[in-house]
């Protein structure tokens, strides 16, 4: 699209307002100073526009800016004042002028009724006027009672004044609204995996201890048993890597035993008794993890581990869960010591049965099935069961032990008749017939899923890399900056179906493990270094139910950050304080805000991505500044680069707005500053708005050199450019933000604050409430009641916003808008009774619900839109279009009017029937891709059908069909 520059101004960067000194303070008790400028500055800097109106009350010459917090930081503002500024500029161009601003005065900020609930920097005044280091103002807009809406970032905050600039209310925090991919949309687990395994021995008490401390809501036991039948919490049968056994016992302790079909000779769990067990002391089993608390825990039971929870729940009232692991229960068969009937056993001694706070897992398929029928018989089929499952990748192979599920391998080398073990559903959804060879990748796909919920489980439990797929690295990456490179994989961006084909089959999915160290993170697929925050929001972003990890606290901290009640930034009060964690990076809040035609919806839209929110994507909150109160959200805005930052956002109708998107570049390194078209209609399935570029700021048509840089093209190379404002349907008012004295957009001087007008070719949808033609009209705006609206003699702009309304435009050209509801519409007079020939040319919107329309006198043009409407267009030659639904259309008739009238009519919209067709005078309107040879025109008794394929558009009433040529069709 071409634009061109049609008006140009410059507010020159040393502007001062009165007021006290600023810039005294750099947050470090130094001056503010750069560019050859330096602190304390005499009054206060007109700078920082971050947010632009119409004057209150103008004819569209003069508009408010905003400042914004001053110089750039919480803790360098202190003495900046928050103003909305008054400015006229003389644009060199469309206004004949020299270029120059006018700055004509300002509205303070303040909030003089102590309704702020924290501290401000002017606490302890009367006025309590607010500065940068309050709050950081980004964005406003003006409602239908004149009072102010800002938007700001350090909350980030709503916050609303008066038209004289005091606050109203106490500032409004921002709601974290988010929908979680879970099987129930339910907030996913964080799972102490063998307890706080990464900080403390693994399978202690002071592990599961540290584990709920730092927010597991299940800690998870590996069960073993002992010589004498005790339940103890080992990863392994095996001793010789997690305990001192080697120094408590001889060599004459150890044995040789075939574990899953391996031959391992070491210190086996079962040959010792509990009182043996009980003289060992755990140690850290991983090199890499300080062996600082080796010799000083003991190895726990069963019982103690549900003894220390119920304790928990006795001091705290926190009820934590348990999730114990059956290990190797074939092996442990065979030597005569089953682990399902001492784990029911001590579940029911324990009295700890909640089938809230119990998964029972394990990697065998028949140990669950079993499982699943002594429960039921014990009455305890409520309990939910999770199959684990070992490597499902490609390289997933029957030599290794954790691609095999073992009971298969030894039911199928045994001979044992696997249908009567598994169940011939089972047999018949595994993906190859069960062999020596079955690994689990041939028991992973949907079917077996399903069957597998039917039969017994509740959950599954994957090893992370089977869905979150990754390719080794030829080279290993060091991506903390340690010096030492251990990343040895990265992402592929491909995620499998297996978490999906899992709920679809009502499992739970439970993924393991997490762990901080680097040796177990990855790339992300563009190449970046995997954090163990990132892991874990990725994992939440899937929809996974929760997770195992051996690090606690960060499965915590990334979990609440992303289901906290409100959104947070770092600067927020709370935040600071230590009370609540932030979600929201860096100050990045209400950059952009929005405000609905009818100025009683406002459109906040943040700068930066919630925490669990798509990369790149910018929520656009809903907010009804009648109720005061948020609505929800309308979607996300996609940023074109997640280094982006968006600097504006402004309304041209109903649906459209215009969003400021830019890089952080200026001068020569500005590469992207783009204006983009959203629709808030139009979002796609994974709640994106609709967006179109629609002006490249780094490429304006100059002809007349407005700017007098003697180039006939024009750049706005900035580094933040944060307001635009629609004009009309082919301008646009655009000014930067000059971060006074910091930002050269334009070397080597400093920037300006400059105002430009941008004229564009392809017109804009204007709604008649928006831009400058809007301030002179006859607006009546209606509420969300009903009621009766009635104009005068002039123009009028009458909508009626909800309610089942009336509405009429006397005498003039009109504009009626019903809004939603069951309206009644007239553009002549407020009555039934026909209209005279004399009457004004009225465009009359139904908007959703049933509508009756009626022109009366003089040439309209009336659309139904939404709902089964009635639409007479009486005297004079009138277009008809009835929109989506079962609509009657009258051209003359209810007035007993004449004229030749235009009937409209689409695919998809519904059968209209047209009672008064007249052959010679009357026309039907084809619109969007409608031709007259695509039509199928056939007699229906008296009546004439129009028809697409298999759809009928129109039933004309009393109209042969032989007389409906094409000479009656016209394009609309």
């Amino acid at each position: 699209m071409s634009t061109t520059l049609e008006g140009f101004a410059s507010l020159p960067a040393d502007t001062f307002a009165e007021g006290p000194q600023s810039g005294a303070d750099n947050g470090s008790g130094e001056p503010i100073a750069a560019n050859g400028r330096t602190g304390p500055f005499d009054g206060q800097p007109v700078q920082g526009f971050s947010g632009v109106q119409f004057t209150p009350g103008s004819d569209g010459s003069t508009y408010w800016f905003l400042s914004d917090n001053g110089f750039g930081g919480q803790s360098n503002s202190s003495d900046y004042l928050l103003r909305l500024y008054q400015v006229a500029p003389n644009f060199a161009g469309s206004e004949g002028g020299d270029g120059s601003v006018d700055v004509q005065g300002f509205v303070q900020l303040a909030d003089p009724n102590n309704l702020i609930p924290f501290d401000i920097q002017n606490e302890g005044t009367t006025e309590r006027y607010l500065t940068g280091s309050d709050f950081d103002l980004e964005s406003f807009v003006i409602d239908n009672n004149g009072d102010i809406w800002i938007g700001e970032e350090f909350g980030p905050y709503l916050l609303h004044f008066d038209a004289n600039g005091n606050l109203l209310e106490a500032p409004i925090s921002t709601p974290n609204i988010f929908e979680l991919n879970t099987l129930n949309g339910q907030t996913p687990l964080v799972i102490g995996h063998r307890g706080a395994s990464g900080e403390l021995p693994e399978h202690t008490l002071e592990a599961y201890k540290l584990a709920i401390e730092q927010g597991a809501d299940f800690v998870e036991p590996d069960l073993v048993i002992t010589k004498d039948g005790v339940l103890i919490a080992r990863h392994e049968p095996l001793l010789d890597d997690t305990t001192n056994v080697a120094e408590v016992f001889g060599e004459e302790h150890k044995s040789t035993k075939n574990l899953d079909g391996v031959e391992i000779t070491g210190y086996f769990a079962e040959d010792f008794t509990l009182a043996e067990i009980k003289q060992l002391r755990a140690v850290q089993s991983r090199d890499f993890r300080a062996p600082s608390f080796d010799g000083q825990f003991e190895i726990p039971t069963f019982q103690e581990v549900i003894e220390l929870v119920q304790q928990v729940e006795a001091e705290t009232g926190k009820q934590i869960g348990i999730y114990p692991e059956t290990k190797h229960p074939t092996f442990f068969d065979l030597q005569d010591l089953s682990l399902e009937e001492k784990l029911i056993e001590t579940l029911k001694e324990t009295g700890f049965t909640d089938p809230n706070r119990i998964f029972i897992q394990s990697f065998e398929f028949q140990n669950l099935i079993e499982l699943q029928g002594m429960l039921d018989g014990e009455g305890l089929g409520d309990i939910p069961l999770v199959q684990l499952y070992g490597n499902t990748t490609e390289s997933a192979n029957p030599s290794s032990t954790f691609s095999v599920p073992y009971d298969i391998r030894y039911n199928v080398e045994q001979g044992n008749d696997l249908a009567a073990i598994y169940g011939q559903d089972f047999l018949d959804a595994a993906e190859n017939p069960l062999s020596e060879t079955t690994i689990y990748s041939d028991l992973d796909n949907g079917e077996i899923l399903q069957v597998i919920s039917n039969k017994y489980a509740e959950g599954a439990g994957p090893w992370k890399n089977n869905f979150l797929l990754r390719e080794s690295l030829d080279e290993p990456v060091d991506g903390n900056g340690d010096g030492v490179a251990e990343i040895t994989s990265q992402l592929t961006g491909e995620v499998t179906s297996f978490v999906d084909d899992a709920h679809a089959a009502g499992l739970q999915v439970h993924p393991y493990t997490l762990r901080n160290e680097e040796q177990f993170l990855t790339l992300e697929a563009d190449g970046t270094p995997q954090t163990p925050e990132r892991e874990f929001e990725q994992l939440i972003q899937i929809g996974v139910d929760g997770f195992f990890t051996d690090f606690p606290a960060t499965g915590d901290f990334v979990r609440d950050q992303i289901v906290g009640d409100e959104v947070r930034s770092p600067n927020h009060p709370a935040v600071i304080a230590g009370d609540d964690l932030s979600n929201l990076r860096g100050s990045r809040g209400f950059e952009g805000m929005a405000i609905s035609p009818d100025k009683q919806t406002l459109y906040p839209l943040l700068e930066g991505t919630v925490k669990g929110d798509p990369a790149g994507s910018l929520r656009i909150y809903e907010f009804d500044a009648v109720a005061s109160e948020y609505q929800g959200l309308v979607g996300y805005y996609q940023l074109e680069d997640t280094s982006h930052a968006i600097g504006d956002f402004t309304v041209i109708n109903e649906n459209e707005y215009l969003v400021i998107e830019r890089d952080g570049g200026q001068g020569e390194t500005a590469e992207f500053k783009q204006i983009f078209k959203v629709d808030l209609s139009k979002i796609d399935a994974n709640g994106f708005v609709e967006k179109e570029e629609f002006i490249d700021l780094l490429n304006i048509n100059d002809p007349a050199d407005l700017n007098g840089d003697g180039s006939t093209s024009f750049d706005f190379p900035f580094f933040t450019i944060e307001d635009v404002l629609v004009l009309d349907e082919n301008s646009i008012l655009v000014a930067n933000d000059n971060n006074y004295p910091f930002s050269v957009g334009r070397a080597p001087n400093i920037d300006n604050n400059e105002i430009i007008k941008i004229e564009v070719d392809d017109s804009l949808n204007l709604d008649p409430r928006v831009g400058v033609a809007a301030l002179s009209r006859n607006i009546t705006q209606g509420t969300n009641d009903d009621e009766t609206l009635v104009g005068d003699d002039s123009e009028d702009f009458l909508f009626a916003s909800g309610g089942d309304d009336t509405v009429a435009g006397e005498e003039g050209n009109d504009f009626i808008d019903g809004g939603d509801g069951d309206d009644v519409l007239r553009g002549d007079g407020n009555s039934r009774k026909s209209g005279s020939s004399i009457g004004g040319n009225d465009e009359i919107y139904g908007g959703a619900g049933n509508d009756r329309i009626g022109g009366k006198g003089g040439d309209d043009q009336l659309f139904g839109e939404e709902g089964d409407d009635q639409i007479w267009g009486d005297d004079g030659d009138d277009l008809l279009d009835g929109g989506l639904g079962n609509d009657t259309l009258t051209g003359d008739n209810f007035s007993g009017g004449s004229g030749s009238d235009t009937f409209v009519l689409a695919i998809g919209e519904g059968t209209d029937t047209i009672v008064d067709f007249e052959i010679g005078e009357d026309f039907i309107g084809l619109a969007g891709v409608l031709s007259f040879g695509q039509l199928s025109i056939t007699e229906d008794g008296s009546n004439t059908l129009i028809a697409f394929e298999q759809e009928t558009l129109a039933i004309l009433n009393n109209v042969n069909a032989n007389d409906l040529t094409e000479s009656a069709f016209t394009l609309v």
